[in-house]
């Protein structure tokens, strides 16, 4: 594992609590069955406080731009793709504790990144964290590709204009090991339109399901 000196200076921030840090790069396969904190609250933290930056920039910067153009917008540049995409361009990864039963890194890096932004937040300020997130989403924010929305957004999209109301997603079953576990999720618009799909953590079980049921609708 890499210094995490060399990350504070690739994000150009100095932790006054060294501990905040740690527990951001700290996964929870890393910590099981001791007391050690892992990153999960802190990304809790940093997703509120990452999507309330980025809002607050799009609104500022795009003053001709509807509520639904912005929420577009929004949905792009804090979906999991560009923040995994921002987590290897600093090299999070290379700071991260998790156990080595672990296989991909793919899911943990973006989840990461958030904890870092909440981290930074619990050690700093708003104002110093949005300088920090501004500054590593700079040429997302300049190359907004809408086609790159994440399937979630696009189906939440689909059912507000054709259905007037939201997708429901429900846990229907967790399987495997902590260290490999396995999701499966169903997603329902209506009792016509729904589809089910798995993945090794629920967030993307439920983008498998979103992108499942948009291509049977398109299908259709």
């Amino acid at each position: 594992m890499k210094d995490v000196k060399y990350l504070m200076k690739e994000i150009n921030y100095s932790f006054l609590n060294l501990s905040n840090l740690k527990e951001a790069l700290t996964h929870s396969s890393y910590s099981e069955g001791s007391n050690n904190k892992n990153y999960e609250r802190l990304e809790f933290l940093g997703d509120r406080v990452l999507g309330l930056i980025i809002a607050n920039e799009l609104f500022l910067k795009n003053k001709n731009s509807s509520e639904g153009e912005l929420a577009k917008k929004l949905s792009f540049l804090v979906c999991k793709s560009t923040l995994k995409k921002i987590a290897s361009e600093i090299e999070i990864e290379k700071y991260l504790k998790y156990s080595s039963r672990i296989k991909s890194l793919d899911g943990i890096k973006a989840n990461a990144l958030e904890a870092l932004i909440g981290a930074i937040y619990l050690d700093s300020n708003f104002e110093d964290t949005k300088t920090i997130i501004l500054k590593l989403w700079k040429k997302y924010l300049k190359n907004i590709n809408l086609s790159k929305i994440d399937p979630k957004s696009r189906l939440q999209e689909w059912c507000l204009k054709h259905k007037k109301k939201l997708p429901i997603y429900k846990l229907l079953s967790k399987t495997g090991p902590d260290h490999e576990p396995k999701f499966q999720i169903k997603v329902m618009v209506d009792t016509c339109t729904f589809s089910a799909a798995e993945g090794n953590s629920k967030q993307n079980a439920e983008i498998n399901a979103a992108k499942k049921l948009l291509k049977e609708i398109s299908d259709q």
